[in-house]
């Protein structure tokens, strides 16, 4: 699946977005954070479909993914 990466998830790998394979939010989760190098020690959204998910979800291999850093402002 696509995962399109924005801000600071992006200078760290290099890219702004990655091909993996994973069949649930959480082993995409440890799949990122094996190959981003630093991503564990961030604080970041993911988000499936436009909704951020928190929560376990398994994955077909065709949603839109996002990992989003987290936002500053006002």
């Amino acid at each position: 699946m696509r995962v399109l990466l924005f801000g600071l998830i992006a200078e760290k790998a290099g890219a702004t977005e990655l091909a993996i394979t994973a069949a649930s939010t959480h082993a995409l989760k440890n799949a990122l954070e094996a190959c981003i190098p630093g991503l564990d020690q961030l604080s970041y959204a993911l988000a499936v479909d436009r909704v951020i998910v928190q929560d376990d979800r398994p994955l077909t291999g065709k949603e839109e993914i996002a990992l989003l850093p987290p936002f500053a402002g006002g």
